[in-house]
């Protein structure tokens, strides 16, 4: 038998067996023969409309079609699908052209393939018809049996890999059909599992017998070499962070067997650090005359530090906050040891006031209390490295003004601190705690009171907005397999939090709540992404004590941002900011209702102008939240995409309404701040009852008694165009929307 040595696996073949490369074909794209632009010269060849295989059980057509470059006319693009349905334009199709030659070489690679894959009397030949204009390429095969093997031996491997183990690595063995693919892969976990454990330089021998009664004997034989031990690790340039920092996030340490993964990951842990801007990591020989045993190596950590102060300055503008300015000054190195000080300022809601409303800041809210400025003053240490490599301990303070549009308006101070334990590469788990001291503008926040909890009177408005502690204590986990944080093409991710508010954590809220998401992206074609998000979440809450110590009443109260609220730029794009789900409508006495009787005003309004009506969210219990993308990226900056969101919100765990659906279409613009978003949602909504409610002069609040029918798109009978602008919503912001 012939002998062939790799780092990996390379197959050698006696008698009839397999192929002798160590992997399918693969090709960098159809011959240059497959394709004729309408324009060039020479005789026009037939368009291949139809490429089939015939025979083939083991394999898919996918895996066959990988193989060979024979390209049949297919549809340009998935997007493009109705086209090429409904016509033959050919802006729409990918076409290729018959190359008989190609053919012919087609079938063999074929043949090949399926020797590798284990079918030594597979034969293929290929049926070719053609009318001059259309041509159809069929591949017949006719498989043969699978080659199974009798004899599997796996020799000289270490006493630290047992022969169990290695052969459930390879993953082939007796009784199994031969695969060289599969045995491919198996050895490379087999190589890998002995790099792992200080074996850096294995590799092993492959030989393949067939024998003349069909059957395959295989044998490894495992050359691991020397097995590594690290003697020291030294590290350069790491003064100014401090070396214990450094070596905490390795996972090697002296006396080791030497594990290139753990190195990998080592490295990508100080590149996560804000205070390192370069970093390298190198095996070295020991010095000559070193008192040490054979096989041992020095690992060498280079660390170029970055600069410790930093400054940025941002703008943006979203139809939710209108104009938006953030000032950021970091210490990246605060006292060594990597500690990050970060100070930020933002300012929001700027030119609200001034455009009464209008795009671009359309979605700041209806009232005018809720056009003002808002701001955050906030100041954040992190200590990138708490008790082990794997902890992180974070603390801020801040100062905020926050507008929630159309449901309230909130002002206060608070802290958080928070421990976060990586769970490995890809999932992180941190727990925290958050005390607030936090009230409400009385005019933002009363309709949400009266609706909601029948808090309707002006002294009782001023009661349950007084700042008081909102404290929980969150559990949050995460869970991230996507391969850009920014723009993910392919992968998942998971995400959940429960939170606990109660006397005991110092709150004067009780509540309990807990919030799931999963998002998932796939690349249908170079270029073209399918991504999907569901989001759900619910609250409990049994009662909180909002009146001073004494008094008769004990009522059931949820802070306001703690309910959920649905609609908007970043949840269901068809609808306003928080607009799906129950909602109230409110009309003002002064402007709309000045000659009272306000059943009849309020039922006036509904039928002949229902735009005066100011809707205000209600929030709910719980939610469920779909979304559905299509992005089409037309270049490095550029992307459209075609979306579909679902949203359900309601005010009891037992009563989660019907998902409703609306379509839309958007386009991308990757900036260095992420990407900045312009959405356009179609409502699909229709006439629903809605309770209402007539704010008077005063402050009081007067709920009718029947709902009104709310129809803002069709209540005129208006034309079609003027019904489809009307139920448009537009969304400008940054970042995706999942």
């Amino acid at each position: 038998m012939k002998r062939v040595a790799l780092a990996g696996l390379a197959l050698a073949v006696t008698l009839a067996g397999p192929p002798s490369f160590a992997g399918p074909p693969s090709f960098a794209g159809p011959s240059p023969l497959l394709g004729q632009a309408a324009g060039e010269a020479g005789p026009r060849r037939a368009e291949v409309t139809s490429l089939n295989f015939r025979g083939n059980a083991t394999l898919s057509d996918g895996q066959l079609r990988a193989v060979i470059r024979t390209r049949g006319t297919e549809c340009a693009s998935l997007l493009l699908s109705p086209f090429c349905l409904a016509t033959n334009w050919g802006f729409a199709h990918r076409r290729a052209y018959l190359d008989t030659l190609e053919v012919a070489v087609d079938a063999d690679r074929l043949r090949l393939y399926y020797n590798y894959r284990g079918h030594f009397e597979a034969d293929v030949h290929h049926i070719i018809r053609t009318n001059g204009v259309d041509a159809s390429v069929s591949f017949i095969i006719e498989e043969g049996p699978a080659t199974l093997i009798d004899e599997f031996s796996i020799e000289g491997l270490p006493e630290a890999l047992g022969a169990e183990e290695a052969a459930a690595l390879v993953g082939l063995g007796v009784g199994d059909p031969f695969d060289g693919q599969r045995l491919q892969a198996g050895v490379d976990s087999l190589i890998g599992s002995l790099r792992r454990q200080g074996y850096v330089y294995a590799m092993a021998l492959e030989d393949f017998q067939r024998g003349r009664d069909g059957t395959a004997q295989v044998a490894l034989d495992v050359h691991p070499g020397g097995r590594y031990r690290l003697r020291e690790i030294r590290i350069e340039g790491g003064e100014a962070i401090g070396e214990e920092v450094i070596r905490d996030l390795l996972p090697l340490s002296a006396g080791d067997y030497y594990n290139q993964e753990a190195e990998l990951e080592g490295q990508r842990n100080l590149f996560g650090l804000d205070a390192i801007r370069f970093a390298s990591i190198r095996r070295e020989p020991p010095p000559p005359g070193a008192a040490t045993a054979d096989s041992t190596l020095d690992l060498v950590v280079q660390v170029t530090p970055a600069s410790p102060r930093a400054a940025r300055f941002g703008v943006g503008w979203s139809t939710d906050q209108c104009l938006r300015t953030e000032t950021r000054l970091t210490h990246r190195n605060l006292f060594g040891a990597a500690r990050r000080l970060e100070i930020t300022g933002q300012l929001g809601n700027i030119f609200a006031d001034q455009l009464d409303g209008s795009f671009p800041c359309s979605q700041v809210g209806t009232d005018p209390a809720f056009r003002t400025l808002n701001y955050l003053l906030q100041a954040e240490l992190l200590l990138p490295v708490a008790l082990s490599a794997e902890n992180s301990f974070s603390a801020r303070v801040f100062l905020e003004r926050e507008t929630i549009p159309d449901v309230f308006i909130q002002e206060g101070f608070g802290a958080e601190i928070g421990l976060t334990r990586r769970l490995g590469r890809r999932a992180s788990a941190t727990l925290s705690y958050s005390p607030g001291f936090t009230g409400f503008g009385e005019q933002s926040a009363d309709i949400f009171f009266c609706i909601n909890f029948g808090f309707c009177e002006p002294e009782d408005i001023v009661t349950v907005t007084r700042s008081r502690w909102l404290a929980p204590l969150t559990l949050a986990w995460i869970y991230n397999e996507t391969d850009d944080a920014l723009r993910p093409t392919r992968g998942h991710y998971l995400t959940a939090a429960g939170e606990i508010a109660h006397e005991m954590t110092g709150s004067h809220y009780r509540y309990a709540r807990i919030v799931a998401q999963a998002a998932f992206f796939r690349e249908l074609e170079p270029g073209l992404v399918f991504a999907a998000r569901a989001r759900t979440g619910m609250v409990r809450f049994p009662g909180t004590r909002i009146f001073t110590s004494g008094a008769p009443r004990t009522d059931r109260l949820i802070h306001p941002s703690r309910r959920f609220f649905v609609g908007g730029s970043q949840s269901v794009r068809g609808v306003g900011q928080n607009l799906l789900g129950p909602r109230v409508l409110v009309a003002d006495q002064v402007e709309d209702c000045p000659a009272g009787d306000f059943a009849a005003c309020v039922e006036r309004l509904a039928t002949q102008n229902p735009g005066a009506f100011d809707e205000r969210p209600r929030g709910g219990d719980a939610q469920l939240e779909l979304s559905f993308e299509l992005r089409r990226y037309l270049s490095e900056r550029w992307a459209l995409v075609f979306f579909g969101d679902a949203g359900s919100v309601s005010q009891r765990l037992t009563e989660l309404r019907k998902l409703q659906w609306t379509p839309g279409l958007g386009l991308r613009y990757a900036s260095p701040v992420g990407s900045i978003r312009l959405d356009i949602g179609y409502n699909t909504t229709f006439a629903t009852e809605l309770p209402a409610i007539v704010s008077m002069e005063d402050g009081t609040l007067v709920q009718m008694p029947q709902p009104v029918l709310f129809d803002p798109f069709r209540f005129d009978d208006p034309h079609p165009l003027l019904e489809l602008w009307r139920r448009v919503q537009i969304h400008v912001s940054i970042g995706e929307a999942f």
